[in-house]
């Protein structure tokens, strides 16, 4: 479908702070801030090719020279669901390549340069590891992993 608004990515608005966590689990670029007003969110897209995903009827009505999608679900997982069937998604995913808390692409970190920021049992049972360059978070595949692989599975 639309290949595009996977190069270009989505920006979202205050509501959908949770569907910004999964689109960025699932690799989308996933613009989202509490902070952003609808004008900032309406320019942003604009300037940078983005998608606008919201539940505000008004926001998109406003959005006339931007793209967006009203999301209908108000739970997570539905609306996920919804982006994903939208655009096409589903074989564009990329797991666990974008940072969740703030979009920044993962870089593969080899454990000894990071393992005094580990817990003993992590050092211990995990050997391959990722960092965001953008907020220095550690991620790595825990049971946390699994678990949101798991929650994924449906969709992929």
């Amino acid at each position: 479908m639309v290949d595009e608004a996977s190069e270009t990515g989505f920006i979202l608005d205050v509501h959908l702070g949770r569907l910004a966590k999964y689109l960025r689990l699932c690799g989308f670029d996933s613009l989202f801030s509490a902070f952003f007003d609808d004008r900032e969110i309406i320019e942003i897209a604009i300037r940078e090719g983005r998608v606008i995903l919201t539940r505000d009827r008004l926001l998109l009505k406003s959005a006339t020279k931007a793209k967006g999608y009203l999301v209908k679900s108000q739970y997570h997982e539905e609306q996920l669901r919804e982006v994903f069937e939208e655009f096409g998604l589903k074989r564009q995913v990329r797991l666990f390549s974008r940072c969740i808390a703030c979009n920044t692409l993962l870089e593969e970190v080899r454990k000894e340069d990071i393992a005094d920021r580990l817990l003993a049992d992590t050092r211990t049972y995990y050997n391959s590891f990722r960092r965001c360059p953008g907020c220095d978070r550690i991620y790595w595949e825990g049971s946390h992993y699994d678990n949101m692989k798991r929650s994924l599975a449906p969709l992929l």
